[in-house]
């Protein structure tokens, strides 16, 4: 949890933490003004050299600016009753930057928003299974797209990379079980034999 980014008595700390975070969540009340609202924060951004990453062709950053993965949240759905204001949001700013309706109050499109999140992340979970023995469903191992076995390997333990004789997949294979080697790249949903 952080403070408001238009908040001015924001701690020196707070550029290094947005400069640094994986992706941007930018939560805005659709009952005041939203694009006010994003065009305070897209300036208290970048006086941070904080920009979005929009998907579109970007122009060339100046030294020391960063670009981040960014999402817009618009709060209090329930009571936009037209959806006008979302509509404002979303004819702004969809083109290049997701934006999700929700509302906190009601739970309206918490579910998008967490799928939202997932897919801004780029990220994939792959579930590990010892030789013999089930899927361990509870715990995925968190990954980058375009991640490949090895990647998971060494997430399991940093000894599993270099050890790596082959790896089991069911999901991306050819067929479930398949025999992979090293650089097979994993998909979501992925379950992972590793033999050292």
């Amino acid at each position: 949890d952080m403070p408001p980014i238009t908040d001015r008595d924001a701690k020196p700390w707070f550029s290094h933490l947005l400069r640094n975070a994986d992706g941007l969540l930018i939560v805005v009340d659709l009952c005041d003004e939203p694009l006010l609202q994003v065009e305070a924060i897209t300036t208290e951004l970048e006086n941070m050299k904080v920009k979005f990453l929009t998907g579109e062709v970007e122009e060339e950053l100046m030294p020391g600016v960063v670009r981040k993965r960014t999402l817009i949240i618009g709060n209090k759905v329930d009571l936009d009753s037209s959806g006008e204001r979302c509509a404002l949001l979303t004819s702004r700013y969809g083109g290049g930057i997701p934006v999700v309706a929700v509302s906190a109050k009601d739970g309206v499109g918490l579910e998008e928003m967490k799928q939202a999140v997932f897919n801004m992340l780029d990220i994939i979970r792959v579930y590990t299974k010892a030789p013999g023995k089930k899927p361990e469903f509870e715990e995925p191992v968190v990954l980058r797209r375009g991640s490949t076995v090895e990647d998971a390997a060494e997430s399991v333990h940093k000894d599993f990379r270099s050890r790596l004789r082959y790896a089991q997949v069911w999901g991306s294979g050819k067929f479930d079980g398949q025999r992979v080697k090293r650089g097979h790249i994993l998909e979501d949903g992925d379950v992972v034999e590793l033999h050292t």
